[in-house]
C-alpha cells in the first residue's frame, strides 16, 4: 500500500495552521504525505518515528521538522496501553508568504533549511527546547505575532547546529522519480514488516517483479542493495533499542528482525563500527 496523500486543512483566513492533535491510547499510525511542510514536536506517549526510510524511537519532547511530500508516521508500541498520545503540530506551503518569498536574499538561510527538510530534520540541543518553547506560544497569539513567530522559529531551525537529516538521499530521490508508486509500496510492505522475515522473494512479488528484476529496479533506484537496505534499517532501529537500556543485546537482535544473534553481531559491527554491547554503553541513557 503507498502512502496516503493526506488534505491538511487550514483555519479560515490563516495562510499556515497550528494544532494540537489529541488521541485517546494511540496514534492512528497512517503512513502519509502532504504538500505542506511540517513540525511535529510530541507531547505525549511513545514508539516509532517512521520519516522516509529512517526508524527512530520518539517519546515526549520529540521535534522533527519534515519537507513537503515526504512520506512519514508516527506508531506507538504495540505492547504499552496510554492514556492518550498528544502532539502539537506546525504545518505551512512554501508559498505562504508569497510565491518568491524564500527567493529573496534574506531568507537563503531559510531557503537551504527547506531544502534539507526534504530527507526529513530531528532537532535537538538547546534548539529543541527553544523551538518547542516558541511553538507552544503561537497557540496562544494571533495576527501578525503569529506569522512573526513562525519566522522566529525557521530562522533558528536555519541557524542552528542541532540538526540531523532522517532519511536517505536515495529514498527521497525514489519518491520524486515518476515511476515511483511501485516503490511506495516496497517501502510500505518493509517498514510494516521488517522485524519478521522479509525475503527478497517476498519484497519482489509486492512490487509484482522477478527477484532478479527487482534487484535491478532497487539498486538503480536508490543506489544501494535491497538486502542493504534492510539491514541498515535493522541496524538503525536497533541503535534505538540498545539506547533504551533496557533490553539484552538478545532481545535486541530479534526484536530488530535478525533471526541469529552471531550475523547481528557483524552486521552491527560493520555498520556502526561498535560491537552492540560496546554501543549500548557508550549511547545507553542519552
Amino acid at each position: 500500500m503507498q502512502p496516503m496523500l493526506i488534505k491538511v486543512n487550514m483555519p479560515h483566513r490563516a495562510s499556515f495552521s497550528v494544532n494540537r492533535y489529541i488521541h485517546e491510547d494511540r496514534f492512528p499510525g497512517v503512513w502519509h504525505f502532504h504538500d505542506e511542510y511540517e513540525l511535529t514536536l510530541i507531547l505525549e506517549s511513545s514508539g516509532s518515528r517512521m520519516v522516509g526510510d529512517n526508524i527512530d524511537r520518539f517519546t515526549e519532547g520529540d521535534l522533527v521538522f519534515i519537507g513537503k511530500n515526504l512520506p512519514h508516521t508516527w506508531r506507538n508500541d504495540a505492547l504499552h496501553s496510554f492514556k492518550r498520545s498528544e502532539a502539537l503540530v506546525l504545518h505551512f506551503l512554501d508559498h505562504f508568504c508569497g510565491s518568491r518569498f524564500f527567493e529573496i536574499p534574506e531568507m537563503e538561510r531559510v531557503r537551504r533549511l527547506l531544502d534539507r527538510s526534504h530527507r526529513g530534520i530531528r532537532v535537538g540541543g538547546k534548539t529543541r527546547d527553544e523551538v518547542a518553547a516558541l511553538l507552544l506560544e503561537m497557540e496562544q497569539i494571533t495576527g501578525v505575532n503569529k506569522l512573526i513567530q513562525l519566522l522566529s522559529i525557521l530562522n533558528l531551525l536555519a541557524a542552528s547546529d542541532d540538526l540531523s537529516e532522517l532519511s536517505s538521499k536515495g529514498f527521497v530521490d525514489s519518491v520524486d522519480d515518476p515511476g515511483s508508486e511501485r516503490l511506495n509500496q516496497v517501502y510500505e510492505y518493509v517498514m510494516n514488516n521488517f522485524q519478521e522475515d522479509v525475503s527478497l522473494v517476498k519484497v519482489a512479488a509486492v512490487a509484482n517483479m522477478s527477484p532478479t528484476a527487482f534487484s535491478r529496479y532497487f539498486k538503480s533506484r536508490t543506489r544501494k542493495s535491497f538486502t542493504r537496505f534492510l539491514i541498515e534499517l535493522k541496524i538503525g532501529y536497533a541503535c534505538k533499542l540498545l539506547m533504551k537500556e533496557e533490553m539484552t543485546v538478545a532481545h535486541v537482535c530479534y526484536e530488530s528482525g535478525f533471526q541469529n544473534l552471531s550475523n547481528f553481531n557483524q552486521q552491527f559491527k560493520t555498520i556502526t563500527g561498535l560491537t552492540p554491547k560496546k554501543y549500548q554503553l557508550m549511547h545507553a541513557g542519552k
